[in-house]
């Protein structure tokens, strides 16, 4: 193992942190020890080579925070769906091509980013966070969203840039709390009334530039 990843893992051991970071260390997996952390709130797994997430990692229950961010994940599995707490879950620049069903138990999210992948459908369930306030699925291949993200009562930032959209479900009218809406890079015609005073210029800047060619 690299050594300034055993000195992190001792260290927070010795110090019972309750973070952990070992983004950028070209770690290819989880390392065990970490499952001894049982106190971590915040554990920064980003930009490594991380093909496969342990079943253990569930046990962590205190977990407010999981980051991971550009791995080569493709799917996480079930027993993380203990990790109840979780209010912020980073998985952009991973292989997802589907959003991993465990996902549906973290009802405490305050963010979720899947941007970057490689999703093609939008669970119904998705819209079941009561309390998310950022949902990125930017950089995708979505055709369509499910009509329930107009439940997310909370949501102040929505961002699908760069999928494949053909409309925007008139359910996202009702998000009262929504205060920026990015879907530039689609496949959409003129700005619904709802969403003028949410968007910038680039709404549609590809259908722009195709038009003008």
């Amino acid at each position: 193992m690299n050594p300034a990843v055993e000195q992190r893992i001792a260290r927070a051991l010795t110090d019972n942190a309750g973070v952990l970071d070992l983004a950028g260390l070209r770690l290819e997996r989880v390392p065990e020890s970490v499952r001894e952390l049982t106190g971590l709130t915040q554990l920064r797994l980003a930009f490594n080579q991380i093909a496969e997430i342990p079943d253990w990692l569930g046990e962590l229950g205190s977990l407010r925070e999981l980051n991971l961010t550009g791995n080569r994940l493709r799917d996480l599995p079930d027993p993380l769906a203990s990790l109840i707490s979780l209010q912020e879950l980073g998985l952009a620049g991973n292989a997802f091509k589907f959003v991993p069903p465990c996902l549906r138990s973290f009802s405490s999210l305050d963010v979720l980013d899947l941007s970057d992948n490689h999703i093609t459908v939008v669970p119904e369930w998705l819209g079941e966070y009561p309390s998310l306030t950022i949902l990125d699925l930017h950089g995708n291949l979505l055709e369509s969203l499910p009509a329930s993200l107009g439940d997310l009562s909370s949501l102040t930032r929505l961002d699908v840039a760069d999928n494949e959209l053909w409309e925007l479900p008139e359910s996202l009218a009702g998000l009262s709390s929504l205060e920026e809406l990015d879907a530039s890079g689609n496949n959409l015609g003129e700005v619904p009334e709802w969403a003028q005073h949410l968007v910038g210029d680039d709404w549609d800047e590809d259908k722009d530039e195709e038009d003008e060619g």
